[in-house]
């Protein structure tokens, strides 16, 4: 039998989904509740129970969604050693194009970022931890960095920056950027640290 806190959480998890399908789909700001709910397969009233407003709705989901993403890409690098857990973040950087839901959702999300200082609260938060995460990875890794957080920051935002490039502009995927990442990351310095191949 489910409870009725289950059932809460359910119809919270069907209205964020349906939200981010339709941000993906027409953008964060033509998101209405009659739309969610119509998506959802629920009432509209529904949206307004379980949030205050349909941009708490959108702020929630896309947080969620980002936690997510970001979550999967920087536990799948930093399970792994040297290269191979570089190799998994570019990988992960490449992967994205235009046509993909996940990063029109993100686009949306960073604009609506500059107007929403909630989202743009979490998402910076989220940042930190995944930084810290980063940082704790290239100690593990012993790599020839000077400072760990800052090498993290960087190699990070070159990631991002990456992703960006290769949407905007078609030629920079077919640029072998791996050496630059490894030297960026300090896992390229006199032989050490080649434990795998990104």
């Amino acid at each position: 039998m489910v409870t009725s806190a289950e059932q809460g959480r359910q119809t919270r998890a069907q209205l964020m989904e349906a939200a981010l399908g339709l941000i993906a789909e027409r953008g964060w700001g033509s998101v209405t509740t009659r739309s969610v709910a119509e998506r959802a397969g629920l009432r509209p009233g529904l949206v307004h129970y379980h949030f205050t407003s349909v941009t708490d709705l959108l702020v929630d989901a896309s947080l969620e969604a980002a936690r997510r993403e970001v979550g999967r890409i920087v536990e799948a690098a930093t399970a792994e050693s040297g290269l191979g857990g570089l190799g998994r973040m570019l990988d992960a950087a490449t992967s994205y194009d235009s046509t993909d839901p996940t990063t029109t959702t993100f686009t949306e999300m960073l604009l609506a970022a500059t107007r929403h200082e909630r989202l743009r609260d979490g998402l910076a938060e989220l940042l930190r931890e995944s930084r810290a995460v980063m940082a704790q990875w290239l100690r593990r890794e012993k790599a020839a960095v000077v400072n760990p957080e800052a090498s993290a920051a960087l190699l990070m935002a070159a990631l991002d920056g990456l992703v960006l490039h290769r949407l905007i502009d078609p030629q920079v995927r077919d640029l072998d950027v791996r050496r630059a990442l490894r030297r960026l990351a300090g896992l390229d310095a006199h032989g050490e640290n080649q434990g795998g191949s990104p």
